[in-house]
């Protein structure tokens, strides 16, 4: 990790020359690129030196300090700050640490609770005291997967607790985090009076709170399907649709001259800045509010800023307010969506085709649309591998539903509190439009023809890409020579870098060991073929056989069942099943154990002699540590795929 003393005299000193060296460059004049480079390193060194101040194990109290300090079990206490995205078991929350073993400290664990318990639902401001040493935040345990681990790090959460007898609910903190979860709740019980269906429920409460947690996987898939899944997030759509409504609402304020543009100012910063922390800061709301902020202080002052430098500044005070939102998929979707749409205003904006502003309207929503749909394209084919063809058509109808939306739910929640019979004739509008959206988004989500998936997509694909679009866009400026050979450049360059990853992909050979929880499941990869050897009854829905074949760019796959006997690299794999039958005669490498078989793994050991044992994740517990202690004892390498992850054979 960075040195904090170090960064901190490097961005003193970044800092005294930038200075000297704008202070020296107003006296030449021919100017040297001092100056700009100083500025570039200055920056450079800003953005490190934040980011240690922000990286939560630089501070001295930190829990894990602490921890270290006792291998006992500690006494963790401190509160709920906020409910994350439940998965299929569990709820999962954030949970902000005030001591440990009653001493000051700093710092968030994830928590979890299984879903079947009673006390499942806890709520920011929940005070609690955990009995129990946290554990590493679980890591991707098969190649090429999502790395939970990874993504909880960036947000300085590196450890867990699942809550099961191990806590004690103490009495409610009355903080920040408190009230704002208790004026959610009153804001959404306060719709409770139109008897809405749980799926019209989680939709207004995600459109107006931000709150996505609740809503059903089915429902979630559509949405993505469709090529509408930004709607769900609040982010630069739904905050400009707020700003342009908000505008017109505050314009009588303009009559009282320099105090009434002040006052229209405050209220429109106080209530979107509102608005965000409501809907929990996201990054795409924040990246919105700031930008539309600074907006309107230009627009305060009279001044005309430039776009460009607006979307600068407003993602330089977040990266220095939160430098990890520079990893948050939400942030780059954000400002490649804007960004994009920003610079390509020109060219989409000459297309005018019909006289009438309604039909002039419906263009720019599907030119809008597929420009946003373009700056964000390699982003998307790298992080969710799938595209949806259909997009222009669901959000030239959605994007003016959710307008409506927006505005008739905020309508019917401030009708909720002060005329309920009028809050029950908006709240049915609602409740019709929210239908029509979603059968509408259903209808364009069932073409599953028209939805591209298990794209293979790297990293240096997405840069490439990237190159190509940039180079694309410039040509149609300025179609010159110059521009020319840059868009062939960057095409030809598209196909190498393509090129040498499949021939790459197709130059590796593995064997791998799946950690699979429901079945056996081994990949035998040879060239730009693999073998999967398994005993899944549906192999076809397997997510790991998926994730694989599309990571490592396969042209063929082929299905097998799983055999007692395998063979890589002249090392032979011997595999122990729940009937717990093998040769004494047979003398592997690897011994693999599988389904728990009720064997003496010390006798099998002595008569077969392997070099190494593996327990899948289809094994008990309890014989995985019995089996650990025996490889112990041998001096024998033991991996479980429960705990450490698939295993690789070399």
């Amino acid at each position: 990790m960075l040195n904090q003393p170090l960064v901190v005299g490097l961005t003193i000193f970044a800092f005294i020359f930038t200075v000297a060296s704008y202070f020296f460059s107003l006296k030449s004049l021919v100017q040297k690129p001092f100056f700009a480079i100083l500025s570039w390193l200055f920056a450079f060194c800003l953005g490190m030196l934040s980011f240690s101040l922000h990286y939560a194990p630089n501070n001295p109290s930190h829990y894990s300090y602490l921890l270290a300090k006792n291998d006992s079990i500690p006494v963790i206490k401190g509160y709920i700050s906020e409910r994350l995205k439940p998965n299929d078991y569990n709820e999962k929350y954030f949970f902000k640490i005030q001591t440990v073993n009653s001493e000051p400290a700093t710092g968030k664990l994830l928590l979890t609770i299984a879903l079947d318990d009673d006390n499942s639902l806890l709520y920011p401001g929940d005070a609690l005291a955990l009995i129990e040493k946290p554990k590493p935040v679980t890591k991707a345990l098969n190649p090429n997967q999502f790395d939970y681990a990874t993504y909880m790090a960036k947000q300085n959460v590196f450890h867990q607790v699942k809550l099961k007898g191990n806590y004690v609910k103490l009495e409610q903190i009355k903080n920040f985090d408190f009230y704002k979860g208790e004026l959610r709740r009153s804001l959404i019980r306060s719709f409770g009076k139109h008897g809405f269906s749980a799926e019209t429920m989680n939709i207004i409460k995600a459109l107006l709170l931000g709150q996505r947690q609740d809503i059903n996987e089915e429902l979630r898939t559509n949405y993505i399907d469709a090529g509408v899944i930004h709607i769900l997030a609040i982010s630069g759509l739904h905050i400009g649709i707020l700003f342009y409504f908000l505008s017109i609402i505050l314009k009588p304020l303009n009559r009282l001259k320099k105090k009434g543009k002040l006052l229209q100012l405050l209220i429109t910063i106080v209530f979107l800045w509102s608005f965000a922390i409501i809907t929990g800061l996201a990054a795409s709301t924040v990246r919105a509010v700031v930008m539309l902020s600074f907006v309107s202080i230009g627009l305060y002052f009279n001044r005309n800023t430039n776009i460009f430098n607006t979307i600068a500044v407003s993602m330089l005070v977040l990266l220095l307010a939160k430098p990890n939102f520079l990893f948050d998929v939400g942030f780059q979707l954000s400002y490649a969506a804007v960004f994009a749409i920003v610079w390509m205003q020109p060219l989409y904006k000459k297309i005018r085709i019909s006289k009438y502003k309604a039909v002039n309207y419906f263009i720019d929503i599907v030119a809008i649309s597929f420009v946003a749909q373009l700056g964000v394209l390699p982003l998307s084919l790298y992080y969710f591998n799938q595209f949806p063809l259909l997009f222009p058509i669901a959000n030239i109808v959605v994007i003016p539903l959710v307008t409506v939306l927006l505005i008739m739910g905020i309508l019917t929640l401030v009708l909720n509190f002060v005329y309920t019979d009028l809050a029950l004739l908006t709240g049915h509008i609602l409740k019709l439009i929210i239908g029509i959206m979603n059968n509408f988004i259903k209808w364009v989500a069932s073409f599953q023809d028209f939805v591209v998936k298990e794209i293979s997509f790297t990293a240096p694909l997405m840069v490439s890409l990237y190159l190509i679009i940039i180079t694309t866009i410039l040509w149609l400026f300025k179609k010159n020579y110059k521009q020319s050979m840059a868009l062939l450049g960057s095409v030809i360059l598209f196909q190498c870098v393509y090129i040498g990853t499949k021939w790459y992909t197709k130059s590796k050979s593995e064997f791998i060991v799946f950690n699979d929880w429901n079945s056996n499941l081994i990949a035998y990869k040879n060239s730009n073929r693999v073998i999967f050897y398994t005993n899944d009854s549906a192999p076809e829905k397997n997510y790991n056989i998926s994730t694989y074949s599309k990571s490592s760019f396969i042209d063929s796959t082929t299905l097998a069942p799983l055999k007692n006997m395998l063979w890589y690299n002249q090392k032979k794999i011997l595999i122990i099943d729940s009937l717990g039958a093998y040769s004494k005669t047979m003398r592997p490498d690897i011994l693999l154990l599988t389904h728990s078989p009720k064997i003496n793994l010390d006798l099998v050991m002595n008569e077969l002699k392997p070099k190494a044992v593996i327990a899948d994740a289809s094994n008990y517990k309890s014989y995985v540590q019995r089996w650990k202690a025996t490889c112990r004892k041998k001096r024998i390498p033991f991996h479980a795929t429960a705990e450490k992850g698939f295993y690789k054979v070399e």
